[in-house]
C-alpha cells in the first residue's frame, strides 16, 4: 500500500521561525531560565538552618534533663515564647487593677453632709481647723505653702481646693503617674521643724477610713536615722487606718509612708513590751492610694508591726537610706508581721531593690508571733539597683499565711527578679519577668506551695528559675522560661526537691 506522503500541520512553519528565534536569543542572551547555582545555596541555608536548629534543640534538651528537674516536672512546663508588653502598657494594667481593687474601699459619700471649712479664710493654719472640725466635716485647703507638722482627728476629710482647673491631672517630673494640679500647688512643708517624733502630718490612734487625706505635697520632713526606735515618718500612721490619695510626698528625712500598730504596753521600755499580736491595741490599716512617693531617706512606704495597709496605684522611686551607712532600704518593705496589700504599684530607681519581705529582728520580751505575709500583685517593678531583687521574701510567710507574689511586671533587673529564701514559704505564678541579669526566681532554702504560670524572657546567661540550698517546690507547673539554649531553663541541685503529683 502506497505511504502517504508527510503533511506538516498548518502552524508548523510559524513553530519553526519562533524555535529559530529561541535559539537565537538562548545563543545571545544570558540564561532565561532558573538558576540552578542560586536554588542550591538556598536549599543548603535551609539544611544549615534546619541542623541548627535541630542541634538546639538537642542542646536544650540535654541541658534540661541535666538540670536536676524531675522529667515528669520538666513535661510540666511551657516552652511558649514569651512577650512583655511595652512598659506603658503594663501600667496601664497596674493602674486599673490598683482603680479596682480602692474602689469599694473608700466612702465618698461620708463627708457630703459635713460642714465646710476654708483655709486661710476660716482658719489662718489647717492644724486650727481640724481641731475646730467634727467628724463628717471637709477641711479645703487653699493653694499656698503651709510650714505645718500636722495631727489628724478621726472623720475629717482635709482636702486641696480645686477651683481653677485643680483636679486636671498634671505631669509630675521624674514620675510617670500624674497627680491633680491641686496636689502640686498646695504644700505642707516641713523646712521650719526640727527632728522629734512627730511626722509631716500624725494620725491619733483609732483613726478609720473615714478619715481622708486628698491631694497635698508633704516635704521635707528634717533628716533622721529611721533605724532607730522613736523616729518619726513623714506620714506616721501608728494604729491607725486614714485613705491617703493623690499626695506627692518627698524629701522626707525618714520613710515617706510609714505604719505600725499600736500596742498595749507602747509607752514600755522596748526590752519589756509584748509585742504578741494578742496585745495590739489599734489596728493600722490604711488606705495608700495614687500617691508618689520619691527622695525619701528611707523607704518610699514601710510596713511595719502587724500593719496591714492596702498600697494601690502609688509611684515609688529614688528612695535611699545609703546616707546613714547601711546597706540602702527598698521602695517598700515590710516586716515584723505585717500583711500588706499591693496592688498596681510603679516602683523603681530604689538602690536597695523593689518590695522587700522580712522577718525583722527580735525585739521586746514577746517577740512577733506571726510572719510577715505580704500579698504583692500586678505591681511594675524596674531598675531597682543590683541590692535586692526587685521583689524579695526573706524567713517571711509560712504555710498557713503564705507571701503571695501574683502577676507582677518586672523589667530590668541588676539581679533576681523575684526571690525567696531563709525559710520563706511563699507562692509565686503569672508574673512576667524579662532582662534579668541573675536567675529570674529563685527558690532558696524555702519552700513555693506553688510556682506556676511564670514568664520568663530575655536571660542569656543563667539559668531561668533555680530551686537550691534545700529549696522545695509543692507544685510547679506551666513555667515557660525563654533564654536561649546556652543554659538550662531550669536548674534544681542536689539538696532541693520539686515534687509532682501523683509520684
Amino acid at each position: 500500500m502506497p505511504t502517504k506522503p508527510f503533511k506538516p500541520p498548518k502552524f508548523f512553519g510559524i513553530f519553526l521561525l519562533i524555535t529559530f528565534f529561541c535559539a537565537i536569543a538562548t545563543v545571545n542572551c544570558p540564561a532565561a531560565g532558573p538558576d540552578f547555582t542560586a536554588i542550591k545555596a538556598e536549599r543548603q541555608k535551609i539544611r544549615d538552618e534546619m541542623q541548627k536548629k535541630m542541634k538546639d534543640k538537642v542542646k536544650g534538651e540535654v541541658q534540661d534533663k541535666m538540670s536536676g528537674m524531675p522529667q515528669a516536672a520538666l513535661d510540666a512546663q511551657s516552652k511558649e515564647k514569651v512577650t512583655m508588653p511595652p512598659l506603658d502598657e503594663a501600667i496601664a494594667l497596674a493602674q486599673q487593677a490598683a482603680d479596682e481593687e480602692a474602689a469599694s474601699l473608700i466612702d465618698y459619700d461620708f463627708h457630703k453632709k459635713g460642714k465646710v471649712i476654708i483655709v486661710p479664710d476660716d482658719h489662718k493654719s489647717i492644724q486650727a481647723a481640724i481641731d475646730a472640725a467634727a467628724a463628717g466635716d471637709v477641711i479645703m485647703v487653699k493653694a499656698g505653702v503651709y510650714y505645718e507638722q500636722l495631727i489628724m482627728k478621726n472623720g475629717i476629710k482635709l482636702v486641696s481646693d480645686s477651683s481653677d482647673n485643680g483636679d486636671e491631672l498634671v505631669d509630675v517630673p521624674g514620675a510617670k503617674l500624674k497627680l491633680p494640679r491641686r496636689a502640686l500647688r498646695t504644700i505642707i512643708d516641713g523646712s521650719n521643724a526640727k527632728p522629734s517624733k512627730h511626722g509631716m502630718i500624725d494620725f491619733d490612734p483609732g483613726i478609720t477610713r473615714k478619715t481622708i487625706i486628698d491631694g497635698f505635697t508633704v516635704q521635707n520632713l528634717p533628716p533622721q536615722d529611721h533605724h532607730v526606735p522613736g523616729h518619726a515618718h513623714g506620714l506616721n500612721v501608728r494604729g491607725a487606718s486614714p485613705v491617703i490619695m493623690n499626695c506627692l510626698i518627698n524629701n522626707m528625712g525618714s520613710t515617706g509612708i510609714g505604719s505600725h500598730v499600736v500596742y498595749n504596753d507602747q509607752e514600755s521600755q522596748i526590752t519589756t513590751r509584748d509585742f504578741r499580736h494578742a496585745n495590739i491595741k489599734h489596728f493600722a490599716s490604711a488606705v495608700i492610694y495614687h500617691n508618689i512617693v520619691h527622695d525619701s531617706l528611707g523607704l518610699g512606704i514601710g510596713c511595719n508591726h502587724f500593719s496591714s495597709p492596702s498600697i494601690l496605684g502609688n509611684e515609688v522611686f529614688n528612695n535611699s537610706d545609703a546616707a546613714l551607712g547601711e546597706e540602702p532600704s527598698p521602695g517598700i518593705g515590710s516586716k515584723h508581721g505585717s500583711f500588706a496589700t499591693m496592688i498596681g504599684n510603679i516602683v523603681h530607681g530604689n538602690p536597695g531593690g523593689g518590695i522587700l519581705a522580712q522577718k525583722g529582728v527580735k525585739q521586746g520580751k514577746h517577740a512577733v508571733d506571726r510572719p510577715t505575709h505580704p500579698t504583692v500583685m500586678k505591681n511594675v517593678i524596674y531598675d531597682n539597683g543590683e541590692k535586692r531583687p526587685a521583689i524579695t521574701g526573706r524567713h517571711a510567710g509560712s504555710t498557713e499565711m503564705p507571701l503571695v507574689i501574683i502577676g507582677n511586671f518586672v523589667y530590668t533587673t541588676g539581679t533576681t527578679a523575684i526571690g525567696i529564701s531563709d525559710k520563706a514559704v511563699g507562692i509565686i505564678e503569672n508574673n512576667l519577668i524579662n532582662n534579668g541579669k541573675d536567675p529570674a526566681i529563685a527558690v532558696n532554702a524555702s519552700t513555693a506551695l506553688k510556682l506556676n504560670h511564670n514568664k520568663v524572657g530575655g536571660k542569656k546567661e543563667t539559668p531561668g528559675i533555680i530551686i537550691v540550698n534545700g529549696g522545695v517546690v509543692e507544685e510547679m507547673i506551666g513555667n515557660s522560661v525563654d533564654i536561649g539554649k546556652d543554659t538550662p531553663r531550669f536548674l534544681v541541685d542536689k539538696d532541693s526537691v520539686v515534687k509532682v503529683k501523683g509520684h
